[in-house]
């Protein structure tokens, strides 16, 4: 059959959506991913072929704009009663800048929608043209999640009726869906780690993909001493910069510890580094699921498929949050016990070493880790769910 994927601007949200499109890859259906230009370099060395459709958006830039609207309303809306009070409050500043810019490429894929003719449309819970072309078409639509999101949950169906602009896009195009859009909802997360679910939620085993790399020949030795991993996501670096809390702070702190240092980072990060200090290795663009086997502590800013990530290896984390969703998502891997919740204004020098060494030295962490771990594995592989959506879009809509 044809499969058409519908990525956002986010490289990473991508990223989450791979393993499942190689799974329907390598079932013999043909895949396609349409996303805005700036997003083919990723598509394509995922192996992918690459569609284009609307024009580039810059999504770091719009977070950037919406994030003094984001701090200014702390609490997270749960219910629809909530949103609706949030979206009173925000008089356009937050809603409508993020349904311009998500809905950027939808006449565009719903175009190629209906050239291609696909038997099956998955998209991310930022593009919701995958949804909307799905529903002109009459075909299954799948919306594909990144880590915990209202919207996989008994609660969703609510907030969708109450979020701003969002069923406009639906009624342009001819369509008005009752209930949730989305035929399924596929969601990486764990029991532990997840919103309870919706009856229509397809649980997917986590699979980590953070792009290509190559392994360096150190990697192949067993660890003398345990090894902490430090990454500060590069979606996250975009939006907020150098902020009170950076890659070089973090160092300062661990510097010193009975335990090898690694980071990662991005070109822009490494100049701020300069000389690192003496035995702490520093990669740049290295794919984080390469470095975490064996790695006994990983320091990051919260961002929810880095968590996955070493939750997949059974790591234990310190969590530094630097946006409001990466404060709640922090909370949720706070609670499950695989992290501990540090917040940006009381990560000192010695909070960060203090809190380091209690998740290195305290049992419970990596016995949380190898129980969400264990949940991680036991949950259907990609090739079980793309066989399931399969069988939907055979026994179709």
């Amino acid at each position: 059959m044809r499969v058409l994927f519908a990525a956002s601007g986010w490289p990473t949200h991508y990223m989450a959506m791979v393993p499942l499109a190689w799974a329907l890859r390598t079932a013999g259906h043909d895949v396609r991913v349409a996303a805005q230009p700036s997003m083919h370099p990723v598509i394509v060395r995922s192996g992918m072929p690459a569609v284009g459709v609307g024009p580039d958006v810059d999504f770091a830039a719009v977070r950037r704009r919406t994030l003094p609207h984001e701090r200014r309303d702390t609490d997270r809306p749960e219910t629809a009663e909530e949103l609706r009070a949030a979206a009173e409050r925000d008089d356009g500043g937050l809603f409508r800048a993020w349904n311009e810019a998500t809905t950027a490429a939808l006449d565009d894929t719903v175009a190629f929608a209906r050239a291609f003719r696909p038997d099956l449309i998955i998209g991310d819970t930022m593009a919701p043209a995958a949804l909307v072309a799905a529903h002109v078409l009459g075909v299954v639509g799948v919306r594909h999640l990144w880590g915990p999101d209202i919207l996989g949950s008994p609660n969703g169906e609510k907030i969708l009726d109450v979020l701003p602009g969002y069923w406009e896009q639906f009624e342009r195009h001819g369509v008005r869906p009752f209930g949730d859009p989305a035929h399924r909802t596929v969601s990486p997360c764990p029991p532990s780690l997840r919103m309870p679910a919706a009856p229509s939620l397809l649980p997917l085993r986590w699979v980590p993909y953070n792009g290509t790399g190559h392994v360096p020949d150190w990697l192949s030795e067993p660890p003398a001493r345990p090894r902490v991993c430090i990454t500060w996501g590069t979606s996250t670096t975009d939006v907020v910069g150098r902020t009170e809390v950076s890659v070089p702070d973090v160092l300062d702190a661990l510097h010193g510890l009975d335990a090898d240092i690694v980071v990662t980072v991005t070109a822009a990060e490494r100049k701020a580094i300069g000389t690192p200090p003496r035995g702490v290795r520093v990669l740049e663009n290295a794919p984080l699921h390469l470095l975490l086997p064996g790695t006994s502590l990983l320091v990051h800013q919260g961002g929810f498929m880095t968590a996955l990530t070493a939750a997949y290896h059974g790591v234990p984390q310190l969590v530094v949050p630097l946006l409001p969703n990466q404060e709640s998502d922090a909370e949720v891997l706070e609670q499950s016990g695989v992290a501990r919740r540090l917040p940006a204004k009381e990560a000192d020098t010695q909070r960060l070493r203090e809190v380091a060494e209690a998740v290195l030295n305290v049992p419970s962490y990596a016995e949380a880790a190898e129980r969400v771990r264990d949940e991680i594995l036991a949950q259907p592989a990609p090739q079980e769910v793309a066989g399931t959506l399969r069988d939907l879009a055979v026994a179709g809509v």
